[in-house]
């Protein structure tokens, strides 16, 4: 290796490559000692890694000299697949690769003793395979041993910072998101959200990121998401209540699937809620509101309630920048849900899309709350593209822009918070209506009940 002569092959390899000879450099590949530099190159070149590629060109040129290659040869292009694997050659080329490193290995005989290569040969089929990673995994599952000594058993684990190991890891990190307690806070969590490993390519196309998005929602189907979870997948793709044009939607949702979406928009409803509860509770502490205070019990019970009846389909926040302010300072920014920002008001506001095609808005402060069976054109709450809305829009205005394209046609309802009990019947009322019949102890807080039955009766 530290022979003139190999010194000579390495650099004129490496200049015709970097010099853009296109594939006339693998004609100056006639002897045992350019196969040699050639592999060595592969492993420890980026320069030359950057510009030449594996293909079949390539590794029927590594043949010409000498067949069967060297074992010094063919060991220095197993550590260039371990080291670099689908960062040197992809799709067909890196089949050809594996099919090539499973023949070569296939020739050594019986009269080798070189230990790394007798163990590549008997795990060949495992390692040597555009699914690779997949069947490390695999085949620490089967054998009943954690990742780490299944590296050891097939003479792996010396690669520890290549690309081949990496994405082994990477379909541990799934094989761990698959078998751990539903909603679990598992440190893999702290691991599957960096950009390296989202990124990361994964089977038919997609980023190991799908992946991870996909098994997350499909686990939590019909259970309530665990902030754990909800927070991985708003890391990794954000909301998916955003313009389907925008670069996160387009990379993440487009490719999830509507049924994942609309899973993924109800668990965020209920985020939304939780988000403007703590909003409409903070402003009445930090307006020193007597009031507020009192009546913010009961706005939480009949919210959580809709929820908890599963009436809500989707949901939006518009906040002030008192209360975007007061939310960063309590959570990560990438943990956060899609908000828009309401300008020349107090009022925080929230919307909730219904059943039966209703729609609910509801404010912080003294904010009435307002019930429709459709939903004016103006001023857009459903619009994504729009992040900034005036605060008179979403609540006289809406009512206003209601009035102005659908008449007085009995299907806007809107009331103040007072008295307790009768405005949230108003609110019952209205939504039975519309065939939206719903549990009304579960919007009632238990104490107070029997006076709303003896007051309305029983619904």
């Amino acid at each position: 290796m530290n022979s003139d002569t190999f010194q000579v092959a390495c650099r004129r390899l490496l200049a015709m490559v970097m010099a853009g000879a296109g594939t006339d450099w693998l004609e100056e590949i006639t002897t045992p000692v350019d196969v040699r530099a050639c592999t060595f190159l592969l492993v420890s070149s980026d320069d030359f890694c950057q510009l030449a590629r594996v293909d079949r060109n390539l590794l029927g040129r590594l043949l010409m000299p000498r067949r069967p290659m060297t074992k010094l040869s063919l060991m220095q292009l197993i550590r260039a697949f371990l080291e670099r694997f689908d960062l040197l050659a992809e799709g067909r080329a890196l089949g050809d690769w594996c099919d090539f490193l499973r023949e070569q290995l296939a020739g050594l005989g019986g009269d080798n003793n070189t230990s790394d290569l007798v163990r590549y040969s008997r795990f060949s089929e495992i390692i040597f395979s555009v699914s690779g990673p997949s069947k490390v995994v695999n085949f620490a599952r089967e054998n009943g041993i954690d990742f780490d000594a299944a590296l050891r058993k097939l003479g792996l684990n010396g690669f520890a910072d290549g690309r081949y190991i990496k994405l082994c890891r990477y379909q541990y990190y799934l094989e761990t998101l698959r078998t751990m307690e539903v909603g679990e806070n598992h440190p893999v969590l702290k691991e599957v959200v960096k950009s390296d490993v989202v990124n990361a390519p994964a089977a038919e196309g997609k980023l190991l990121g799908h992946s991870i998005i996909e098994i997350l929602i499909d686990r939590s189907a019909g259970k309530v998401i665990s902030q754990a979870w909800q927070n991985a997948i708003l890391t990794i793709a954000g909301d998916p209540r955003v313009p389907k044009s925008s670069a996160s939607y387009q990379q993440w949702w487009s490719i999830i699937g509507d049924k994942r979406i609309a899973l993924m928009r109800g668990w965020l409803s209920r985020f939304d809620l939780a988000l403007f509860l703590g909003v409409l509770e903070q402003s009445a502490k930090d307006d020193r509101n007597d009031a507020m205070e009192r009546m913010f019990a009961p706005r939480k019970t009949f919210m959580e309630g809709l929820v908890e009846q599963e009436a809500v389909y989707e949901s939006r926040l518009f906040l002030t920048s008192s209360a975007e302010s007061y939310l960063k300072k309590n959570y990560k920014k990438e943990k956060l849900p899609s908000y828009a920002l309401v300008k020349g008001g107090q009022a925080s506001v929230i919307y909730l899309q219904l059943k039966n095609g209703l729609h609910m808005v509801e404010g912080t402060h003294s904010f009435s709350i307002r019930v429709m069976n459709k939903l004016p054109e103006k001023p857009g709450i459903t619009d994504y593209s729009i992040d900034v809305f005036n605060s008179r829009d979403l609540g006289v205005g809406l009512a206003e822009f209601y009035l102005w394209q659908f008449q007085r046609d009995g299907g806007l309802m809107e009331t103040a918070h007072n008295p307790d009990l009768t405005w949230q019947n108003k609110v019952i009322s209205h939504l039975a209506k519309f065939n939206l019949k719903l549990d009304v102890g579960k919007l009632i807080a238990p104490s107070k009940y029997r006076t709303y039955k003896s007051k309305f009766g029983a619904s």
